[in-house]
């Protein structure tokens, strides 16, 4: 294909793109296509020329998704796109001047406009543009993620750098709100996984805060304890640790409270072993699904009823979870990290006939109340009158309550 097919077939693809995405109700397609005819007329944001995909700031693409976007919002529009002047410089700044013109009542920040054409729409972006286009201030902006902003970290998100996203920039913010620099700023929001939603803000703050205390820290050491710190506290074991550690997280207390820069520096060399030492992970010789957590106080049972011997038996490893819930046909091998953390206690009851022992009952007992909280036979039916025998024993043995739920 020579050059003028290439062409003239990069110019069919973009007329294509432009006629699928006008794909919308009547009256936003109307000023989807207001705007096309004056970016078309005006420009050459929608020549073949910047026809590619998302690869640059600024192409056909990103222009018509930004129109589409523009078009289904235009009830916040203040100003005709066929008064626009169109300024000299890059495609880049020829569609943030698109979006000022139609938008702004007050200036907004050029690191939001990209919300308008970003290859991943985020509703709440644009929904923040036009509440800041509206004069109104960023901190009453109605989102979650704005909730705990100071008067600080609101002016220093409004200053945030061109080139972030605007949930980057909320992390840009709080970092130099706390006393970071932006050098430190910049390293968070682009080498580590803070450039994305966080669990836990709160604990966040506090390695921020860690780690503006002890600046200097060289690059790679900054990036190497924020992702020790994210595995430790929020990555599932079976991923930092080896296969069959389970989903949940090795140290979800994990803090950085009390800790020196040398103290988190040994740490991290050596916090298998510390793990090792703490019980809370298996030496190297013992396979993971058989590690037992601590035993609870509370006693198991053994009793003969109708000539069968019944027995109630705490399950203590990962492995009789796992055998537990797919003997029994039910979810209970959820509950590994609620059990390591001793916050509840599974139980299984077992019959004896013959040679034979029958599971008949999975029990969950909170520890810290001794209340049976729930108790389900296989595929979560109910208790037969028998087993509610056994259990109601069991119960009298050892000072149990019953949940009403049971």
């Amino acid at each position: 294909m020579n050059s003028k097919n290439r062409k003239h077939h990069a110019a069919r693809c973009v007329d294509a793109l432009i006629a699928q995405s006008a794909a919308m109700r009547t009256a936003h397609r109307k000023k989807y296509w207001r705007l096309i005819r004056v970016i078309r007329s005006q420009t050459r944001l929608l020549s073949a020329e910047q026809h590619g995909g998302f690869l640059a700031p600024v192409n056909a693409q990103a222009v018509i998704a930004a129109c589409k976007r523009m078009a289904r919002r235009s009830f916040a529009w203040n100003r005709h796109p066929e008064d626009w002047g169109v300024p000299a410089g890059s495609p880049l700044v020829q569609l943030r001047s698109l979006v000022h013109h139609l938008f702004d009542q007050y200036p907004v920040p050029e690191f939001l406009t990209a919300a308008w054409w970003d290859e991943n729409e985020a509703a709440w972006e644009l929904d923040l543009y036009l509440h800041l286009a509206q004069g109104r201030s960023v901190r009453q902006f109605p989102n979650p993620l704005f909730q705990s902003m100071t008067k600080k970290m609101g002016a220093f998100y409004m200053q945030s750098p061109d080139d972030l996203s605007p949930f980057a920039a909320l992390n840009w913010a709080r970092v130099r709100a706390l006393g970071g620099d932006e050098r430190l700023a910049r390293i968070l929001i682009s080498r580590t996984p803070l450039c994305y939603p966080l669990q836990d803000q709160r604990f966040w703050d506090s390695v921020f805060r860690f780690l503006i205390q002890n600046q200097p820290i060289s690059v790679d050491e900054i990036v190497e304890i924020v992702h020790f710190v994210n595995q430790q506290r929020f990555e599932p074991a079976e991923k930092v640790w080896w296969k069959g550690t389970g989903p949940y997280p090795l140290q979800p207390d994990f803090s950085l409270k009390g800790r020196s820069l040398m103290s988190l520096r040994r740490h991290m060399v050596h916090w298998k072993a510390d793990l090792i030492e703490k019980g809370v992970m298996p030496p190297p010789e013992v396979d993971p699904l058989d590690f037992p957590w601590q035993r609870s106080e509370i006693g198991e049972f053994q009793c003969e009823l109708e000539g069968q011997i019944w027995s109630i038996e705490e399950v203590l490893t990962p492995r009789q979870l796992q055998i537990e819930s797919k003997i029994m046909k039910h979810c209970v091998e959820t509950y590994l990290n609620e059990c390591v953390r001793r916050q509840t206690t599974i139980w299984s009851m077992k019959v004896k006939a013959g040679q034979r022992r029958r599971r008949q009952l999975t029990i969950e007992v909170l520890p810290g109340k001794k209340e049976i909280f729930e108790a389900r036979g296989k595929n979560n039916s109910k208790p037969s009158s028998t087993v509610r025998k056994v259990l109601n024993s069991w119960a009298h043995q050892e000072h149990l309550t019953f949940n009403e739920t049971v």
